[in-house]
């Protein structure tokens, strides 16, 4: 499965510059805190200043951000946790390992396999929260 990341938030300034970009999703990995997190591979490495020092990143993990909403097939703007993989032994790890990757912002992510592309973002708000709020569909 693909996924293009299209906007990001709260996060590193050189990040901004390099939206979108694409992701291939590897394999879902159980953390310590939730079984839904997934490895997925950079399309086109990204540029990191970590502490002025220049870091290529091809790695992420990434989890969907609301309760009640998973990444999958079809899904289109959700909500997302970036984390950039630090260490890439975390490739070969049955779980999540915190110390091996940064948390380093929120992205709105929509599934682009076979060329699909992601509509503009015009409501965040859906499924249960949206209900909740009287402005989405109920799912």
């Amino acid at each position: 499965m693909q996924l293009t990341i299209t906007t990001v938030d709260y996060a590193p300034e050189e990040l901004y510059d390099q939206i979108p970009f694409k992701v291939e999703m590897l394999r879902e990995l159980p953390g310590p805190d939730r079984p839904d997190y997934w490895l997925a591979r950079l399309e086109t490495p990204i540029r990191w200043l970590d502490n002025n020092i220049e870091r290529r990143i091809r790695y992420l993990v990434l989890a969907a951000r609301w309760q009640g909403t998973c990444i999958e097939p079809g899904v289109e703007n959700l909500p997302v946790g970036i984390a950039y993989v630090t260490d890439d032994s975390l490739l070969d790890d049955e779980e999540v390992a915190f110390e091996k990757c940064r948390y380093v912002a929120i992205g709105i992510s929509t599934e682009t396999e076979g060329g699909r592309q992601p509509r503009k973002l015009t409501q965040v708000i859906s499924g249960s929260i949206g209900k909740a709020f009287g402005t989405g569909k109920s799912s």
